[in-house]
């Protein structure tokens, strides 16, 4: 196996800088793009002022070279047959003008062309007659002005390093006397190492400043976003205590509501434990004595006699009957292993049992597991609103029907409601539980009850208890 280092190393630096760089803070991150950014575009923008100005200081010295050979120099430049002309008389005025005087000591040195590149007038004489065509001198007799700098040439235009000089060298037309047409062109070498020195102290100037503008930018932009960090810090620490806040505050809601749930659970055993109680001890207590009263009431009374209905053997049964009815509703059956489901039919199958009716059921997605105390609060809903039906409807099309959608489970107990022909079975009767106890244990539970009534339809005890928060 070969691994290339050179790529692994890269990729190990680029990593390493990318850590670093996410470890620095906004204003740190800030400095260094704002720095990068301002220093590229203030280099590029000194660098564009810098040959500006250069560009604009050879343009002028050119301008004022131009003027200088048309106003002094362009009348020394006769014309013959539709060519250049110097004639003797004016080429030694021009060499009294230009060679060994205080002009000369700017002006390195004088030309005059024909178009053809023929000079026709120089101050150095070895160059007269010569022909040296350029696009230079092209451009002049279309009548632009030429300019440019030259670090190293001589009069002759050979390069030497001991005796060359910087020189401007302009091109310029020269017109014939009355209109704009070139009849020749005057070349002119002028000293530049003022210009250059010039140059530099311009471009200096206008570098300091554009340097000078960029720090202050940058003073003032860092100022501004340091003080932008210092509230977003001072915000997020802000933020960070109050969600440390609101999550103790969350954590202490769960506790809170895990501690009333567990309340809600234990008081609903307690209270079906006290039922049960309740249920056992009537069962033991009062209706044993009832059946031995019953028992002894029957031994007093003669055989053939008719008993009405305020006969004391008849009113000890009745009592006795419903005695052992609350007592049969109070207790429940062990449920503590079922499933929901099988201990809602179970429900079901004792109210058919006591009451000899028939019930239709339905059960549809139950979970397989739920909280104990609901299970046994649905179970009494079963039960008391079986008995309802029972009660006021006759038995007449009860029906329970039990689902759950994953979050909610309902239960609707229902039925047709009375037949005009049929009698009422116990219609005086109390009940243990009451459907305001029914309702109480349903809302314990953060459930909801609700009671439909339809004339002629029947009545609807219809239940739904959240699941979130009573799984077991």
């Amino acid at each position: 196996m070969t691994y290339d280092l050179n790529h692994e190393g890269g990729r190990f630096g680029i990593g390493k800088l990318v850590r670093y760089w996410q470890r620095l803070d906004l204003k740190s991150q800030f400095l260094v793009v704002a720095a990068l950014i301002l220093l590229g575009s203030m280099a590029i923008l000194g660098e564009w002022l810098s040959s500006q100005i250069a560009a604009n200081q050879l343009r002028s010295r050119a301008e004022s070279g131009a003027l200088y050979m048309e106003g002094f120099l362009a009348r020394h430049v006769d014309e013959e047959n539709g060519r250049p002309l110097v004639v003797p008389e004016r080429q030694k005025e021009l060499d009294d003008l230009l060679i060994g005087t205080d002009l000369a000591k700017r002006v390195e040195g004088f030309r005059i062309w024909d178009k053809d590149g023929t000079v026709v007038y120089s101050t150095d004489k070895s160059l007269m007659g010569k022909r040296l065509p350029s696009e230079d001198i092209e451009r002049a007799f279309a009548g632009t002005v030429v300019a440019q700098l030259e670090e190293h040439h001589d009069d002759q235009g050979i390069a030497n390093e001991q005796t060359a000089r910087p020189l401007i060298e302009i091109y310029a037309p020269i017109y014939r006397p009355g209109n704009h047409d070139v009849i020749a062109v005057g070349e002119l070498y002028e000293e530049a190492e003022d210009f250059i020195a010039q140059r530099s102290r311009v471009q200096r100037s206008t570098w300091a400043l554009v340097g000078a503008t960029t720090l202050t930018i940058m003073a003032l932009l860092y100022l501004i976003v340091r003080r932008a960090s210092g509230i977003i810090n001072t915000q997020r620490e802000t933020l960070k205590s109050q969600l440390e806040n609101a999550q103790a505050l969350a954590d202490q809601n769960r506790s809170l509501r895990r501690t009333a749930d567990k309340a809600r659970m234990d008081a609903s055993k307690s209270n079906e434990t006290l039922l049960n109680r309740i249920g056992s001890d009537l069962h033991d207590g009062p209706v044993q004595v009832l059946s031995l009263l019953i028992l002894r009431l029957g031994q007093t009374s003669g055989a053939g006699n008719q008993r009405d209905e305020l006969d004391p053997s008849r009113l000890a049964s009745q009592v006795l009957s419903e005695l052992r009815e609350l007592s049969t509703g109070l207790v429940l059956p062990e449920l503590e292993n079922l499933s929901i489901e099988a201990a809602l039919k179970l429900a079901a199958q004792r109210h058919e049992y006591a009451t000899g009716s028939i019930v239709a059921a339905h059960y549809e997605n139950l979970p397989e597991k739920v909280a104990h105390p609901l299970k046994i609060c649905l179970y009494r809903v079963v039960q008391e609103g079986l008995n309802n039906a029972y009660r006021h409807a006759g038995a007449r099309g009860q029906r329970v029907e039990v689902s759950a959608d994953g979050s909610v489970i309902t239960v609707t107990v229902s039925d047709k409601g009375p037949s005009p022909d049929q009698p009422i079975a116990s219609a005086g009767r109390r009940h243990p539980l009451g459907l305001q106890g029914i309702r109480n244990r349903v809302e314990a539970f953060g459930g909801t009850v609700r009671i439909v009534h339809e004339p002629g339809a029947g009545t609807s005890l219809i239940v739904a208890v959240p699941l979130e928060s009573n799984s077991a």
